[in-house]
């Protein structure tokens, strides 16, 4: 998987390795990364802002009073500043290159990042695929920080579109560009009911049902599957670490 951008990716995804023929009925199984799929890699992530911080902004700022979770990395760029009075021109004009600035400091620092796969996400990603299931992303990530991250895990083969974190400062403004990306990508109509949005936070379920997206908590990050069924996921899972049952649950979601 080469690095996605937001403007050109999606249009020339690479093609998934070994990839079956498209389920009749088309899905698009659309997954957050963070608390979700990985663990453990946050910390040379937020490293970054604080790198971007210090070198476009000239400010010693880090995310170290922030609420991180479920949040997109344009949010997480914008907050901090604006609480130390930064005008709003000021930060978009400085954010192409905080952006650039950050996706080159995960990569040059990769061998740091201690992500680890959660259990059974491997599997479940490999059986959707099997069954002719569409895979995409939607995370408050960068893209280039979501394509670094993935390709240490080893899991960049399951995913050639998506909705990044630089694409809306706010997570639902996500839904409807991930949509588009895996329509343009996969070359068929793909709205808002052949959608499942799979994450470990509030925010993850309240952006899919905000665009009619049927959602499946996962409770692997910070967050009890209580909270997320407060939230109001139509379908929670303690963990995916029984993959089986996972696929079977997450394939029956709204059928």
């Amino acid at each position: 998987m080469s690095h996605w951008s937001s403007a050109v990716a999606h249009a020339h995804a690479p093609a998934l390795n070994g990839a079956p023929q498209i389920a009749p009925t088309p899905r698009l199984f659309l997954f957050d990364i963070d608390g979700t799929i990985l663990r453990g890699g946050t910390v040379v992530h937020r490293d970054a802002f604080a790198f971007a911080f210090r070198t476009v902004y000239d400010l010693p700022l880090t995310l170290d009073a922030v609420v991180a979770a479920g949040q997109t990395d344009t949010w997480l760029l914008v907050e901090p500043l604006r609480r130390s009075g930064v005008a709003d021109a000021d930060i978009w004009a400085g954010m192409p290159l905080a952006f650039t600035v950050m996706a080159d400091y995960v990569e040059e620092h990769i061998a740091d990042m201690r992500e680890h796969v959660l259990p059974g996400v491997a599997e479940v990603l490999a059986r959707l695929r099997e069954m002719g299931f569409l895979l995409g992303l939607l995370t408050g990530n960068l893209s280039r920080i979501a394509c670094a991250k993935l390709q240490q895990a080893g899991l960049d083969q399951y995913f050639s579109t998506g909705g990044f974190g630089e694409e809306s400062m706010n997570r639902p403004d996500l839904v409807p560009v991930a949509l588009a990306h895996a329509a343009q990508t996969f070359g068929m109509p793909l709205g808002a009911g052949h959608a499942l949005l799979i994450g470990d936070t509030p925010l993850d379920v309240e952006a899919g049902r905000a665009h009619g997206v049927l959602t499946c908590g996962v409770a692997t990050g910070r967050f009890s599957a209580d909270a997320l069924r407060v939230a109001g996921a139509h379908l929670v899972l303690e963990t995916l670490a029984d993959y089986e049952r996972a696929v079977e649950a997450l394939v029956r979601v709204g059928r």
